[in-house]
């Protein structure tokens, strides 16, 4: 039964740094499509997006990378799930600003933007496995319980 769930364990955070990997090098590809996205959120002042543009996509690709190779594990989900949390409030202040955009959380215009809502969903259950995983290392605790 442990077996089983160092093996559950193992492969969501191989997922959520697959996640964040995927996200990082589709907004590389992209930077000025991603500058864009950040700077249509209306919440960082002009004159750091493109640096915010520039350094948060690598980022994301480091710290899934340290997961998925297991280099400084808990720093790295402690990132992931501080990166969640802020693309949660920024996209809860979209709603509650009454703005309507495309996050850009995983490029530009693929259709997964659609809705604030689906984003906010979705990143509220990346930020619960990614505290629930940083929580369980840091607790040195193998069981995955919710």
């Amino acid at each position: 039964m442990r077996i089983q769930s160092e093996r559950f364990i193992m492969i969501l955070q191989w997922v959520i740094a697959a996640l964040f990997i995927y996200a990082g090098v589709v907004k590389l590809s992209s930077l000025q499509d991603f500058s864009d996205n950040i700077a249509s959120f209306d919440i960082l002042p002009r004159s750091v997006i493109n640096i915010f543009a520039v350094i948060l996509p690598p980022f994301e690709v480091i710290l899934g990378i340290g997961i998925i190779v297991g280099i400084k594990t808990r720093p790295a989900l402690l990132g992931l799930t501080a990166l969640a949390f802020i693309f949660l409030i920024a996209l809860l202040s979209l709603i509650f600003r009454g703005i309507s955009v495309d996050c850009g959380c995983f490029g530009s215009n693929h259709g997964l933007a659609a809705s604030t809502w689906y984003a906010i969903g979705r990143d509220l259950i990346i930020l619960i496995i990614c505290g629930k995983l940083y929580y369980n290392k840091f607790q040195r605790n193998d069981s995955l319980q919710f």
